[in-house]
């Protein structure tokens, strides 16, 4: 398995702190598609904590302040699409 260098590593396992929005991740030239694929399961994986934290009343102490602060969640599937996958099914329970 090749490794990754730090930045690479980075941007694959914190995309939301590099990257100003989900739809940014499909132009990066820099990752190859499964790499990008890595990034984006990343943050939905984070988008659903975060949707399922808020359903169960459990906001974070500045969710909501500014327009851009939500789980972004639709941002990564349509960047998904981009790249030709598709969300994680999660099954209810």
């Amino acid at each position: 398995m090749p490794r990754h260098s730090d930045a690479k590593r980075a941007k694959i396992d914190h995309p939301a702190a590099l990257y100003e929005n989900p739809g940014d991740i499909p132009g990066d030239k820099a990752l190859s598609d499964g790499e990008k694929a890595k990034a984006l399961n990343t943050w939905e994986q984070d988008a659903r904590q975060l949707m399922a934290a808020s359903n169960e009343g459990m906001p974070g102490s500045d969710e909501g302040a500014q327009p851009q602060d939500q789980h972004r969640f639709g941002e990564v599937v349509r960047a998904k699409a981009k790249i030709g996958n598709k969300p994680k099914h999660k099954p209810s329970h």
